[in-house]
């Protein structure tokens, strides 16, 4: 009877003791705060400029911006206003401009949403080629731009619209996708 009596004292008692325990455990969580949140920044940054090297030590691409800001739940960047140059060895940087991009966490691709404007400066015998765009899609890597949106592109006296393009920015070379028209004036 009186192991009974015990046994029944101490199941109360750890019965107890975990309801105790499970209710601090509650509160703590309640306290913590919610640093994964997808739409909380880690940290901010101004002026922001940005310089990818090549595994020579030459500058692959650069990113100027007024403003960065990271998020930790993926590990993104988020970019105001940026412009990006790709630099080339036979010619001058290629040079894009937004109105904010988003980088992924280890630089492997660039989004550039929004008004998208693409500038390549004449050298040599190439007249200087604008692109304009939205919604670009940059990978470093492979230094290639792509976009689904419309396209107008302008160098001298030539002209063309279509949908979609892939501009290599390595050999500066734009495909337009669909739904091209041109008009060139020798």
């Amino acid at each position: 009877m009186m192991l009974r009596l015990l046994l029944l004292l101490a199941l109360i008692g750890i019965t107890v003791g975990v309801s105790d325990w499970l209710r601090d455990l509650q509160e703590d969580l309640r306290r913590v705060p919610a640093a994964a949140a997808p739409r909380v920044p880690d940290f901010a940054f101004t002026d922001v400029l940005l310089t990818m090297m090549g595994v020579d030590g030459a500058p692959k691409y650069r990113i100027e911006a007024p403003r960065m800001v990271h998020f930790p739940l993926d590990d993104r960047s988020v970019l105001t206003s940026p412009d990006v140059w790709f630099f080339r060895d036979d010619g001058p940087p290629v040079e894009l401009r937004a109105e904010r991009a988003r980088v992924t966490a280890m630089g492997e691709r660039i989004w550039l949403p929004g008004a998208v404007d693409i500038e390549r400066p004449p050298y040599g015998r190439r007249a200087r080629l604008d692109v304009i765009t939205r919604d670009v899609t940059v990978f470093p890597d492979p230094e290639l731009a792509r976009t689904g949106a419309p396209v107008r592109a302008i160098s001298g006296a030539q002209r063309l619209e279509g949908v979609g393009m892939r501009l290599d920015l390595a050999a500066g070379t734009l495909h337009l996708r669909s739904r091209v028209r041109g008009r060139y004036v020798p």
